[in-house]
């Protein structure tokens, strides 16, 4: 569904943001393991983009979520690669969004989603951890094996197959959209 009015974008792009950085002060309580393995909520996304129409809505929850991640990245103090990160969040949520197709009642197609929309951010990252940092590439490659870890699975594919049942119906009506078959 690409003929979303932009309004309605802003306000999806909106709640993803703040939905996101809450869930990330929540999560990065949790700390980091080293070579830059963290937790970060992405069934909170992943959740929204399961419910509502594959299209424009999915590029704005990808562009909320980076930027909730980019404000916080502001306050905490801007790295390099951060943008990396920005594209990849965009990207990898707009590929799970591909994956689950307007399906939220298929488990399999929402499992592989999350993980494989999770691997091409942590992707992002590795490449940044890489080209910026200097790291080796076995560093960039097990940071981009455990973020696939933690956010597509531990913090993506589990709780959004709980999550996505629950709220089936409800959060597509309050944002004005028919809930998928």
């Amino acid at each position: 569904m690409w003929n979303v009015p932009g309004p309605k974008l802003v306000a999806i792009a909106a709640i993803s943001a703040v939905l996101f950085a809450l869930g990330l002060i929540v999560t990065e309580r949790f700390g980091e393991i080293p070579v830059d393995i963290d937790w970060k909520p992405f069934f909170l996304v992943y959740l929204l983009i399961a419910l509502l129409p594959f299209g424009s809505p999915t590029l704005a929850l990808g562009l909320g979520a980076a930027l909730g991640e980019g404000f916080l990245d502001i306050l905490e103090g801007y790295e390099l690669d951060d943008p990396f990160g920005f594209v990849g969040y965009v990207v990898g949520f707009f590929v799970a969004g591909m994956f689950f197709a307007n399906q939220p009642g298929k488990w399999f197609k929402i499992t592989v989603g999350t993980i494989i929309g999770a691997l091409v951010q942590a992707a992002f990252e590795g490449a940044a951890l890489l080209l910026l940092d200097g790291e080796a590439f076995n560093v960039a490659l097990r940071s981009a094996g455990g973020n696939t870890v933690t956010h597509g699975i531990i913090l993506g594919a589990i709780p959004t197959l709980i999550l996505v049942p629950l709220f089936r119906g409800r959060i597509e009506r309050l944002l004005g959209f028919a809930p998928a078959e």
